[in-house]
């Protein structure tokens, strides 16, 4: 049995992490607007936030703003990245880690995203780690052989579109959408492609325990 989890919104509060990296910069002179003014714009025509973009963008608006130190700041708080995930995560991957296969797949700009799974500190747990610039991230299930073994798969994701889109190219694969209450998702509707819903991963601990999904 593999269990394919998102990072962020799932596994990993990426709003808190928001908000960290917002209050480490306002001690340099980046106020809330140009922080969330740059932040919008490092994504360029995608999704994915690219902090060394912001860094140039708030240096280029406010050239009094040394971009070492926010640079600094930023890693710092990378640092603490174990602290932002939830609380049930380490919990579940101990737990389950010798009864499952556990496979990452995360959306975002590569060397942020490697960056934030590592400072978590539970890159152990997993036997493989995928990012992917696919935010349907159905492409990522053609494409790696590890998802053609044999065995049971379940996605574990807070992107509905996500799930319907991997359910729909592979309906063998179990989708369980979580819905922490955060993340930009979090108002979205379920959609018919979602075979169970949850709102922590007790959620996800209660569907295994009861068999109630790969019988």
């Amino acid at each position: 049995m593999k269990l394919i989890f998102d990072f962020d919104h799932t596994l990993f509060s990426a709003k808190r992490l928001y908000f960290a990296i917002e209050e480490a910069f306002l001690k340099f002179g980046v106020e809330e607007n140009l922080f969330q003014e740059t932040f919008e714009k490092s994504k360029g025509n995608g999704r994915d936030y690219k902090p060394y973009r912001q860094f140039e963008l708030i240096v280029k608006a406010n050239p009094k703003i040394s971009i070492k130190k926010l640079k600094k700041a930023f890693k710092k708080v990378l640092n603490k990245t174990p602290k932002f995930l939830y609380l049930d995560t380490i919990l579940f991957l101990r737990k389950w880690q010798n009864k499952a296969d556990f496979i990452l797949l995360s959306y975002g700009e590569d060397k942020f995203q490697r960056g934030k799974i590592k400072a978590s500190k539970i890159g152990k747990y997993f036997r493989k780690i995928i990012i992917t610039k696919y935010i349907e991230k159905s492409e990522p299930f053609k494409k790696v052989p590890l998802f053609r073994e044999k065995g049971g798969i379940i996605f574990i994701e807070d992107n509905p579109k996500a799930l319907s889109e991997v359910k729909k190219n592979f309906p063998n694969v179990v989708t369980v959408r979580i819905n922490r209450g955060e993340g930009k998702y979090t108002k979205e509707p379920n959609n018919p492609q979602i075979d169970f819903s949850i709102k922590n991963l007790k959620g996800l601990e209660a569907i295994l325990n009861q068999k109630l999904i790969l019988k």
